[in-house]
C-alpha cells in the first residue's frame, strides 16, 4: 500500500487512481487491536467512575492522565503503546484482562428464555410419552421410592405444614408428568431435583416404576385443614372454577394429567394456588392459570380449605392406623 502511494503524479498534479484508492483505504482502516483498545478504555472509564477499589484521589488523577495519553497514542495509530499506558489503570483499579461481554438486550433475553422453556417442555413431553409406554416394575419402584420417603414419608403422606405434599394414590400419569417436568427444567423444585435425576432414579423406566408404586399407596384423610370459616365461598368457587378438571370430589383425571387433590394438605394447596396465579410454577395448566388469576387471599384460602376436606372413595383411603408394610423392616 505504501509503495502505491509513491506512484508518480500525473500531468495534472493529482495522484493516479490506484494511489488515491490506496490512500483512502489506509486512512479508513482501523488500527490493529482497535477492538481491544476500545473495550479496555470503556472498562477503565467505568472503573474511574465507580472506583471499586477505593483508590485515593491522587492515584485516580494519575490514571486519568495516563488514560488521556493512551487516547492520543491510539489516535496516532500506536495502539500497542496505548494499551501499555492503560495497563497502569487496569492494575490500579483491579480490572480483569477478560474482555467485557455484551449484555443481551431485554428482548434478546426474553427470546432466549422462551426458547429454553419451549425446549424444556419438549424434553418433558418426550419422556412422558416414553415412560407411559413402559410397564412399571413395582419392586424397582419401591427401591427408588425409599429415597423419596425421606421427605414424603413411607406412606407418601407428606408433611402437614405443607412443605411436602401428600402423593399417596396419585395418578401414575400425573406423577410421571411432574417428574419429567422437574427433570427437564419445566418445573422448579430445588428440594426434589437431586432425587429426580437420571443418576438417582434412572431413565424413563425408573420414572415409570416409581410412579406406578406411588399409585398403589393408601391415601390419608387426616391431612392439614384450614380454619373452616369460609367453606361456603370455597365450595362455590370450586364448583365454578375447578370441578370441570379436578372432578366433584377432587379425584382428578389421569387421562388428562389432572391430579388428585382431595385430602391434600391445606397449606400446600395455598402455596400452589398462589404460585400458579402469580406465574411462579412454570408448568401450570393454562386453564387453571386463567381460573385463579383473580383470586385474592380470601378466595385462595377458601378454595384450599374446601379442597383439603374432600375425601377419596373409601377403597382408596388408608385404614385407621395403617402404615406401609413395605417399610416394616
Amino acid at each position: 500500500m505504501l509503495r502505491a502511494m509513491r506512484t508518480p503524479m500525473n500531468a495534472r498534479g493529482g495522484f493516479r487512481v490506484g494511489a488515491a484508492i490506496a490512500l483512502v483505504l489506509l486512512l479508513a482502516a482501523a488500527p490493529a487491536g482497535a477492538d481491544e483498545f476500545e473495550d479496555t478504555l470503556a472498562r477503565v472509564d467505568k472503573a474511574l467512575q465507580t472506583n471499586p477499589k477505593r483508590v485515593p484521589l491522587h492515584l485516580l488523577e494519575s490514571c486519568q492522565s495516563r488514560r488521556n495519553g493512551a487516547i492520543r497514542l491510539y489516535d496516532l495509530g500506536q495502539t500497542t503503546r496505548a494499551l501499555r499506558r492503560l495497563d497502569f489503570c487496569k492494575k490500579l483499579l483491579g480490572i480483569s484482562d477478560e474482555p467485557t461481554k455484551a449484555v443481551p438486550s431485554a428482548s434478546e433475553q426474553a427470546k432466549a428464555l422462551g426458547e429454553a422453556e419451549r425446549e424444556a417442555r419438549h424434553r418433558a413431553a418426550r419422556e412422558v410419552e416414553q415412560a407411559l409406554g413402559l410397564e412399571p416394575d413395582l419392586a424397582n419402584g419401591l427401591r427408588i421410592y425409599r429415597d423419596c420417603a425421606q421427605c414424603h414419608g413411607a406412606e407418601g403422606w407428606g408433611l402437614s405444614n405443607g412443605s411436602v405434599p401428600q402423593i399417596a394414590g396419585q395418578h401414575r400419569t400425573v406423577v410421571v408428568k411432574q417428574l419429567a417436568d422437574i427433570r427437564a427444567g419445566n418445573r422448579d423444585n430445588p428440594l426434589m431435583a437431586p432425587y429426580a435425576t437420571v443418576e438417582s432414579m434412572g431413565g424413563a423406566q425408573g420414572v415409570a416404576d416409581v410412579a406406578g408404586y406411588i399409585d398403589t399407596l393408601e391415601i390419608s384423610i387426616d391431612s392439614d385443614k384450614g380454619k373452616g370459616k369460609d367453606l361456603a365461598l370455597g365450595k362455590k368457587l370450586y364448583e365454578e372454577r375447578c370441578v370441570s378438571c379436578h372432578g366433584a370430589t377432587g379425584e382428578g383425571d389421569g387421562v388428562r394429567f389432572m391430579p388428585r387433590i382431595h385430602s391434600q394438605h391445606y397449606r400446600y394447596l395455598v402455596r400452589q394456588l398462589e404460585w400458579i396465579r402469580d406465574g411462579k410454577r412454570r408448568n401450570g395448566n393454562a386453564e387453571m392459570v386463567a381460573s385463579v388469576k383473580d383470586f385474592g387471599e380470601r378466595e385462595t384460602r377458601a378454595v384450599a380449605d374446601y379442597v383439603s376436606r374432600l375425601e377419596p372413595p373409601i377403597e382408596l383411603q388408608a385404614p385407621p392406623g395403617w402404615s406401609n408394610p413395605d417399610f416394616a423392616d
